[in-house]
């Protein structure tokens, strides 16, 4: 180094300074690279899951018409209450999942959130929070649905049970088990944007 020849130390502390100001340490504390990228990469991950098996449960349950044997009518899942809801509620998931799954990819390409720090940590948690107990409970009034049938508690257009259709309530039992998916894996996001808010909380 020449005389006079200020040193570089400062100029590379100020660098590194600006680096990580410049990323989400919230999101991910002080981690590497790597680790960052692959708690988005799971987040990301955990989205599209929810997506594909709510939007599943939606259309295996919205198809779910079938004759009854010995007649020539048809059952359908709209003929029950808990059934249109277990629809609207995974309806309102795959809408839901599809956003924040976008969102996911944003942030995982760019490493940044999309929208303002303080706003995204708690619009995502508090919204996986809230849309996750709704799918167990709509999951939940679909089992207790499904079981009714199953013991002719509940009939079957007024005289029939599972025994004369059970492709019907078979196909119904396979739309709930898709929403119980949809809801593990909204849990798990859950998981993930609940420790962003508390790294967010500490920082």
């Amino acid at each position: 180094m020449e005389l006079g020849t200020p040193p570089k130390y400062g100029t590379e502390a100020n660098a590194l300074t600006a680096h990580h100001a410049a990323v989400d340490v919230h999101v991910f504390g002080n981690r590497n690279v790597n680790g960052q990228r692959r708690s988005n990469f799971l987040l990301l991950l955990f989205r599209a899951l929810s997506f594909c098996f709510s939007l599943a449960a939606v259309v295996v349950m919205g198809t779910n018409k079938h004759d009854v044997r010995g007649t020539l009518s048809k059952v359908a899942w709209y003929d029950y209450d808990p059934y249109r809801y277990v629809v609207a509620v995974n309806g309102i998931i795959c809408v839901y999942s599809f956003l924040e799954s976008w969102l996911a990819v944003w942030t995982f390409v760019r490493g940044s959130l999309v929208l303002p720090e303080a706003f995204q940590v708690w619009f995502d948690f508090g919204h996986d929070q809230g849309f996750a107990y709704l799918l167990f409970s709509a999951s939940s009034v679909g089992v207790a649905m499904a079981q009714l049938l199953q013991t002719s508690t509940v009939s079957i257009l007024s005289s029939y049970d599972c025994s004369d259709a059970k492709a019907f309530c078979n196909q119904a039992k396979v739309a709930i088990s898709l929403g119980f998916g949809a809801f593990f894996f909204l849990a798990l996001s859950s998981c993930i944007t609940g420790l962003r808010v508390a790294r967010w909380w500490l920082s």
